[in-house]
């Protein structure tokens, strides 16, 4: 029985992806480095900053490099919304009882400021875990363990809802059920290929699905 909902953040429950391609783009331009096509990023997405950018740019400064991208969002006041529906729908999953948690690659201060700003309150939320709260990352299951334990539930008690490949070896490696949306850096094709059997359009049609697998 499903008893709790983990949700990652960018590309899942706020409509990010362009504008973090943009950001990546625009940082490495300022600091005169390669500039990387968006689909080289799109599929580094789920991963902590520090791991990207190590991986696009393996001789840059990475410290100075999530600086300078940090200082974007922060500079230009970059507000980023909800995906369509999914704040109603994080509601209603939280109404309907289930513990519910989110993960993400970003410092604890943006997951919190692009939640609130797009619509979230914080208080529906039992667990957070940002990249300062494990040693290790997607697609680790470190961070989905530590939130299932906050939440106190069995990891067979609990969905993890994802749009990247990190994602999907994250809730894989930690023996979590795992539910693709399509609002983020996965296509169809690639979930055929990864053999993802959970697959919905967005988080809108996740209270429809919680419905459905408890019956």
């Amino acid at each position: 029985m499903i008893k709790a909902v983990v949700f990652d953040v960018d590309g899942v429950l706020i409509d990010s992806n362009e504008i973090i391609v943009e950001a990546y783009r625009k940082t490495a331009e300022k600091l005169g480095l390669r500039i990387p096509s968006p689909r080289e990023i799109i599929d580094l997405m789920g991963r902590p900053l520090v791991e990207i950018a190590g991986i696009l740019w393996m001789n840059a400064n990475v410290e100075l490099y999530t600086k300078e991208y940090r200082r974007l969002f922060v500079d230009e006041d970059l507000v980023i919304p909800a995906i369509e529906g999914a704040v109603d729908a994080v509601r209603e999953i939280r109404e309907s009882g289930f513990r519910i948690g989110v993960i993400s690659g970003k410092i604890m201060f943006f997951i919190e400021k692009h939640l609130k700003e797009a619509g979230f309150d914080l208080n529906w939320f039992d667990s957070i875990v940002s990249f300062e709260t494990t040693k290790k990352h997607k697609p680790d299951p470190e961070p989905l363990l530590h939130g299932t334990s906050k939440l106190d539930v069995k990891t067979e008690e609990t969905v993890y809802v994802g749009d990247a490949i990190s994602d999907y070896e994250c809730a894989k490696n930690a023996k979590v059920e795992y539910v693709a949306v399509l609002t983020g850096s996965l296509r169809r094709e690639d979930l055929e290929k990864l053999g993802v059997r959970n697959v919905i359009n967005s988080v809108a049609e996740l209270p429809d699905f919680l419905r459905k697998a408890s019956t």
